[in-house]
């Protein structure tokens, strides 16, 4: 720890040279689109010629801008400052966004890389249950689900309205990929039945994973959505909010937080159904 208070130190006059000047970073964020002049910069950024003028002095003095033939363009290392200050920008924009998800419940369950990546998650929604609609964030998911025709879902929660909709996509030919808890596949093979879950398995619509890991989340993907629910600080799942998303990068963020589970889950084949069916009836 000592050595991230000494780093701290060392590039603090760098990150304020960005963060307490709205013109130098916004000249920067422009040029990320190209090179341009400067009626093109004021005309898109909507400062005076002399403001703009006085932030690319200071720019070009750090050689984060290049000057030719009254053109400005980013330096290679300017161009790395600009793509970090978006990336700094979006994940901030999306903390704000989702703070009401993440403040109070488990996040422990989402990898450390994931969240370095949090701005993949700027173009979500979060769904919250109302007074006269308690049922709003699985209404939304129940929505998304029934416009799409394959699934992934990593889950310790059974959610009977989403089993429901991924049983009529595996009717349909559709595919279901599950990542689950042993007490939730034991329900699972409760409520479905062992017969049917065989031959989804047999014939590669469903593939089964059961993880020994207590994950703390829902997550849902779909063919063009993301649905995330968290379980709330004192263990329980929140089912008042979730977050939903149609971004191609949260997607893709969602796909990645799938797959740190599955490469870490055991594939539940058919016959080892039959030990879970005996586990239910040793139950009962």
């Amino acid at each position: 720890m000592d050595y991230m208070f000494e780093l701290y130190e060392q590039v603090k006059d760098d990150m304020k040279f960005f963060i307490a000047s709205d013109v130098r970073a916004k000249i920067l964020i422009s040029l990320i689109s190209g090179s341009k002049n400067l009626a093109d910069l004021r005309k898109e950024i909507h400062l005076s010629s002399s403001t703009i003028l006085h932030g690319m002095n200071q720019l070009e003095q750090k050689n984060f801008i290049f000057r030719e033939s009254g053109h400005y363009s980013l330096s290679q290392t300017g161009e790395v400052v600009a793509n970090k200050l978006i990336d700094v920008m979006r994940s901030f924009y999306s903390l704000n966004l989702c703070e009401g998800l993440f403040l109070n419940h488990d996040i422990s369950c989402i990898p450390p890389e994931l969240f370095k990546d949090i701005g993949c998650l700027e173009k979500s929604v979060i769904v919250k249950s109302t007074s006269t609609n308690i049922m709003r964030p699985q209404e939304v998911l129940s929505e998304f689900l029934s416009k799409s025709k394959n699934f992934k879902q990593l889950t310790s929660v059974y959610n009977p309205s989403s089993i429901k909709i991924f049983l009529e996509t595996l009717e349909k030919d559709g595919k279901v990929e599950l990542i689950m808890t042993e007490g939730i596949i034991d329900k699972l093979v409760e409520n479905v039945g062992k017969e049917k879950l065989e031959k989804w398995i047999s014939n590669g619509k469903l593939q089964l994973m059961e993880t020994d890991e207590d994950v703390k989340i829902s997550l849902t993907t779909g063919d063009n959505f993301i649905a995330l629910g968290l379980f709330s600080a004192d263990g329980a799942y929140d089912l008042n909010i979730s977050l939903i998303s149609h971004g191609e990068e949260a997607i893709s963020w969602g796909n990645r937080l799938f797959d740190h589970y599955f490469q870490k889950s055991t594939p539940v084949k058919v016959g080892a159904l039959e030990l879970h069916e005996k586990i239910l009836a040793i139950e009962k």
